[in-house]
């Protein structure tokens, strides 16, 4: 490989980072890049070169679309994100690991897996406690140990799937240790130096109506029906009518009432909107995940999925309308008009 080829490979690994940022910097790391294999006697990029460029890049273009979001805005959604997957772990902790198991024997049913995570039902009794220490600490004023177990929470998820893959335990369904890695990181990625107490409480009194609603509306469809094994613990996973499967049902509307809410709550403390949004339609890819995963489009689906997409752009526009709100944007209307008679409109 010539030196011109050289330069063209690594103006390349460049295209990782932001645009202004090549243009400011770009030719001086070319040439001490270049200088560096000139004297080494390379050819090529040294991986540790590769591997440099591509996850700084990667990095400076993130902290970059960062910029773009206000902070008020990242601490609403870091908030509401940290209470969402905090109440949500505990629930899953105490419903789906906790309950003993009243499965008759004897009747034609077939035998419990059993408990396959010492005295746990699955690998998710190890990642439930993370997001709800994180909340604590968060409470407490601890910022630097919630994003912390934030970030644990993201890495117990991905080991988790990893664990289960290579043994015989058990796990939650991916599509839900996926939501609550996606919930974690936010937490983490936008956490307020200083979280407000009362938001926090806020934010994880709603969601525990709506985990304390669904539990409710589960255990009574149970009854209702005849059943006696809703303390199964795999039913509360992947039982039709456990408790997953209930608030998959019940997350569309939710999050519409939810948004709908955050949007009047916006006019006075802009941002919420944008966070009813982002965090519901995480929790959204439940039921559409579910949806595609067991093929179940019957009539209840399509209001778990197509009732949320029906008004996934109103909103999609109340999150937009709020993010411009919190960013101080305005429309400004000029008194003084063109020769033609049309306002002249533009924005700050």
């Amino acid at each position: 490989m010539t030196a011109a080829r050289l330069e063209v490979t690594y103006r390349r690994l460049l295209r990782c980072y932001p645009r202004r940022w090549r243009q400011e910097h770009g030719d001086e790391i070319v040439a001490t890049l270049l200088d560096m294999a000139d004297t080494d006697g390379r050819t090529r990029p040294s991986p540790g070169d590769v591997v440099d460029l591509v996850a700084h890049g990667l990095a400076a273009r993130f902290g970059a679309s960062l910029g773009l979001v206000p902070s008020v805005v990242r601490h609403r959604v870091a908030v509401l994100a940290l209470a969402s997957v905090a109440v949500l772990s505990s629930g899953l902790f105490v419903v789906a690991e906790l309950l003993p198991e009243p499965f008759p024997t004897g009747e034609g049913y077939a035998p419990s897996t059993g408990l396959t995570f010492g005295p746990f039902v699955t690998v998710g009794a190890a990642v439930y406690p993370l997001p709800v220490s994180a909340f604590v600490a968060a409470w407490v004023g601890a910022r630097r140990a919630a994003r912390a177990l934030s970030g644990l929470t993201c890495l117990a998820t991905c080991a988790a799937v990893l664990v289960a893959r290579w043994t015989d335990v058990e796990r939650p369904q991916l599509y839900l240790l996926v939501v609550l890695c996606l919930l974690a990181a936010m937490a983490g990625g936008g956490m307020p130096t200083t979280v407000r107490r009362r938001d926090l409480l806020a934010a994880a009194a709603l969601c525990g109506l709506l985990l304390a609603v669904a539990a409710a509306s589960s255990v009574w469809l149970f009854h209702r029906n005849g059943y006696a094994y809703y303390g199964f613990p795999l039913t509360a996973y992947r039982g039709s009518g456990g408790l997953v499967d209930t608030v998959e049902m019940m997350v569309p509307a939710a999050v519409i009432v939810g948004v709908g809410v955050a949007t009047v709550v916006s006019v006075r403390r802009p941002g919420w909107a944008v966070a009813a949004f982002v965090v519901g339609a995480t929790w959204s890819l439940m039921p559409i995940a579910a949806s595609i995963r067991y093929d179940r489009w019957g009539w209840e689906n399509n209001y778990a999925g197509g009732g949320f997409v029906f008004v996934l752009g109103a909103a999609a526009l109340a999150a937009v309308l709020d993010l411009a709100h919190a960013a101080g944007l305005r429309i400004v209307r000029d008194s003084h008009q063109p020769a033609g008679g049309r306002d002249i409109s533009k924005t700050q």
